[in-house]
């Protein structure tokens, strides 16, 4: 790619694009968050969800995007399985909160690094709407474009997403000592759960708008 394809009014949409979804309100962000408040090896969950969305954008403008586009049943089947997974990541977060107490709330604070690595590679490609955003509408808004302009895109939107990554891990660590009371790690997690079901509360209703 030349310097003058980085510099693209193509690879500006993309950044723009990408500076759109930082706060979206989903799992991903929300565990990035976690990571640093129980500094739970932050950096190494930031970078394996960073690899998995350059891995995705690159299916996306490869094709699979497209190929999505011209099926609009699997287009809305994608969507309706985000809401899904919005809605049950949500209630399993509850549920895990009212089934802890304070003793194992205090042991299960920080993660094994494993573990972390394992949370975020689930709600990474187990979860549809990060399959909808990083695939599914990079491989969309890209394909007016040219190959040297798309690859230019990609590369705006990933800018972007180094941002999102590395940023709310910072974030969360920044925060971890004023959250290092395990009362507001539950707190936090209280709120993470109903943000979710909220979030598929909206897309639903966007769904049902559009039929």
């Amino acid at each position: 790619m030349t310097a003058d394809a980085l510099l693209s009014p193509a690879t500006v949409s993309g950044f723009v694009f990408g500076l759109g979804l930082i706060f979206s309100l989903g799992p991903q962000n929300l565990m990035l968050i976690q990571a640093g408040l129980t500094r739970s090896h932050p950096f190494a969950v930031a970078s394996t969800g960073y690899v998995s969305e350059i891995a995705l954008v690159t299916m996306g403008i490869g094709g699979f995007g497209t190929l999505l586009t011209h099926n609009p049943a699997i287009s809305g089947m994608l969507q309706a399985a985000c809401a899904g997974f919005l809605a049950w990541w949500g209630v399993r977060t509850l549920l895990a909160v009212s089934r802890t107490s304070h003793i194992e709330t205090v042991a299960s604070g920080r993660k094994s690094r494993l573990r972390a690595i394992g949370s975020m590679l689930a709600v990474t490609w187990l979860n549809p709407l990060v399959w909808f955003e990083a695939m599914f509408l990079v491989g969309v808004l890209s394909f007016s474009y040219g190959s040297e302009e798309q690859a230019g895109f990609a590369a705006g939107f990933l800018a972007a997403s180094a941002i999102k990554f590395y940023g709310w891990s910072l974030a969360g660590l920044s925060l971890s000592r004023r959250f290092d009371h395990p009362i507001h790690r539950k707190r936090m997690d209280i709120v993470a759960g109903l943000v979710l079901i909220l979030a598929a509360l909206v897309l639903i209703a966007n769904i049902l708008k559009g039929a």
